[in-house]
């Protein structure tokens, strides 16, 4: 019995000092990780995240580590893009290209928003198939091609009527088509009306004659002008004075040269003035309708040569002259008509006919890149230029006009500065996610009061 009161006290006092070293070392490491954190939040780093993720943008650190999710090494954030912080959306869905003012991104020579300079080591430049040219300076041939269509002019076309109710009698053009020339006969016709007025003129002349009175007696020259009015001719009416009784018919005239595009008298059909019974229309001029949907190109037609060139056949070629520039757009194709006029006396132009107006305004020189070198955005154009070795930076251009495979930039490059010609789409890929990735880790830190979620503290605490 003494011998186990006497064990007893000894293992309490091992006991004790078994919980006592315990209680101490839970203590030392709380104070430790009370220092570790307190030095990680408010030490030389201020909570600022200086390294991220590349695989996962949103896991940020201000000290060096691995990502939680995927255990890649972070890596220090790009300092050359965070300006273009200020100009993105706070919002996380936010892309590149949603992202700046439209008029940055429309500024000629700027670098376009949600965009940044890309640096490629040699190895990876020689593995990635970029190809770099310089911006050449050529002779661009000015000139233009615009869809087209004749038609014929508003005042080409006369129509021919009776001035009185009157029966036709006799039609001398039985055909659509016919070319007929000025003052020849298409129809004679028969009116009441007319023969009264002859008659009367026939009185007239008697009681002049038997008065003894001049030819310019006020009752002759008034019946003389009534049948003027009525349609006579001067002639016609000098042959009534010459026979001595009224003529049955008389007759309808061409008023101009041209071709008959429209035939309604029937013999023995009634007419009324409100009848037409010819319609003639002049083709020996027309005019040509270019609808030009570029309206740089009007430019060009200040001492540019245009041509007509008909559709399918090369032989229908007409030289064109100005006439006018409609100064509204069509509302159905938005495109500018522009009017032309030409002499067709030989009638190879028929209204209708499409082709394309062909305009050459000489040459002058510009500067050309490649075609795949020049990115659309649909608000800007851009092109990625080698500012130093190895360093490509997007800038907007204004870009002209094509000439084969390349394009004319008006401003915005120079000549002699090298641009990626292959692989620029590939480049500008880069530069995006890029521009992403260094504009949202960032974002984090110019906030100060963000939310720190659960991974940047477990890099708080990773070695």
């Amino acid at each position: 019995m003494t011998t186990s009161a006497e064990a007893s006290p000894r293992a309490l006092r091992i006991m004790s000092l078994v919980r006592w070293a315990l209680l101490a070392i839970v203590a030392m490491a709380s104070l430790y990780s009370f220092v570790a954190i307190g030095l990680g939040a408010s030490g030389e780093d201020d909570g600022v995240a200086r390294f991220y993720c590349p695989m996962h943008p949103d896991i940020t650190s201000p000290r060096p580590g691995t990502c939680p999710i995927c255990h890649m090494t972070l890596e220090p954030i790009p300092t050359h893009g965070e300006s273009t912080s200020h100009e993105r959306s706070s919002s996380d869905d936010a892309g590149p290209d949603e992202a700046g003012p439209p008029s940055e991104e429309l500024a000629v020579g700027a670098i376009p928003s949600g965009t940044q300079a890309v640096m490629l080591s040699v190895e990876r430049l020689q593995s990635s198939g970029l190809v770099v040219v310089p911006a050449r300076r050529a002779l661009l041939r000015r000139s233009a091609r615009w869809p087209a269509v004749v038609e014929a002019l508003e005042g080409a076309r006369a129509e021919v009527r009776v001035r009185a109710p009157a029966y036709v009698e006799r039609s001398e053009v039985r055909e659509l088509g016919a070319h007929v020339r000025r003052g020849a006969v298409l129809a004679w016709v028969s009116a009441p009306e007319i023969l009264a007025a002859e008659q009367e003129l026939l009185t007239a002349e008697r009681l002049r004659l038997a008065g003894g009175r001049g030819e310019d007696d006020p009752i002759r020259a008034a019946a003389r002008r009534r049948l003027e009015l009525l349609g006579a001719t001067a002639s016609e009416i000098d042959a009534v004075l010459r026979a001595g009784e009224p003529r049955r018919r008389i007759a309808l005239r061409a008023p101009i040269d041209g071709t008959i595009t429209r035939l309604d008298a029937v013999v023995g059909a009634y007419a009324s003035p409100e009848t037409v019974l010819f319609e003639v229309t002049s083709f020996a001029r027309v005019r040509v309708v270019a609808s030009v949907f570029d309206r740089r190109d009007l430019a060009l037609l200040e001492g540019g040569e245009a041509s007509f060139v008909g559709q399918g056949d090369d032989d229908t070629r007409a030289r064109l002259e100005l006439e006018w520039i409609e100064p509204e757009l069509a509302a159905d194709t938005r495109a500018t008509r522009v009017r032309f006029s030409v002499d067709d006396r030989e009638l190879t132009l028929r209204p209708g006919t499409i082709g394309d107006v062909t305009l050459d305004a000489g040459g002058e020189e510009a500067v050309l890149v490649p075609r795949d070198a020049i990115l659309d955005r649909g608000t800007a154009r851009y092109v990625f230029v080698e500012t130093e070795p190895g360093v490509f930076t997007p800038r907007v251009v204004r870009v002209g006009r094509a000439e084969g495979d390349e394009r004319e930039v008006e401003e915005g490059l120079a000549a002699g500065e090298r641009v990626v010609q292959r692989g620029a789409f590939l480049l500008d890929s880069e530069s995006r996610l890029s521009a992403a990735l260094s504009a949202r880790a960032p974002s984090v830190a110019a906030g100060g009061a963000a939310p720190r979620g659960p991974a940047e503290h477990a890099h708080e605490g990773s070695p």
